[in-house]
């Protein structure tokens, strides 16, 4: 009994040390279901992760950062099929083949493309802004001051840039 206490405290303290986190958790901070979490992990698109005396999983930070690049990828139309084959890749270079780097040329502009979009959706938007009355401006600065301390935007607009209509 006072051998299970004591492999449960060094376990947990061990997660704690290294960082890492149950599959909820880090379902949670990803919003990745368990679920899919699980399949990626089948598939071996994740780290393999660590576990527990009990068995449970414990994933890293290494995880976290995967998942997010996966998920951001299928987010944005990206196959699985390519995932894996860019894990393996990074893995293992002698799998570069010439099918592989059009892949990725063609994502590498399909995400210059998706960047020039949000560009234009951005203009648009601080061009709405700068329409609203002073006192709407005020009033949502007055609300929104320690917020605004605490997380300054660091873009700059700049006047003459051309307002592009996206709707």
């Amino acid at each position: 009994m006072a051998r299970d206490i004591i492999k449960s405290i060094v376990t947990v303290a061990s997660s704690i040390v290294e960082n890492e986190m149950k599959i909820g958790e880090l379902a949670q901070r990803t919003g990745c279901p368990v679920t899919r979490i699980r399949f990626y992990e089948q598939k071996g698109l994740l780290p393999e992760p660590r576990r527990s005396m009990g068995g449970q999983r414990n994933y890293s930070q290494e995880a976290v950062k995967r998942l997010e690049f996966i998920t951001t990828c299928r987010a944005n139309g990206m196959k699985l099929e390519c995932i894996e084959r860019f894990i393996e890749f990074e893995q293992d270079p002698s799998k570069g083949t010439e099918w592989l780097l059009e892949r990725v040329d063609e994502y590498l502009e399909q995400a210059k493309v998706y960047r020039e979009q949000l560009d234009r959706a951005e203009k648009y938007l601080r061009h709405l802004r700068e329409q609203f009355p002073k006192s709407v401006l005020a009033e949502k600065t007055h609300k929104h001051t320690r917020a605004a301390n605490t997380k300054e935007d660091t873009r700059e607009t700049k006047p003459q840039d051309e307002v592009i209509k996206v709707f």
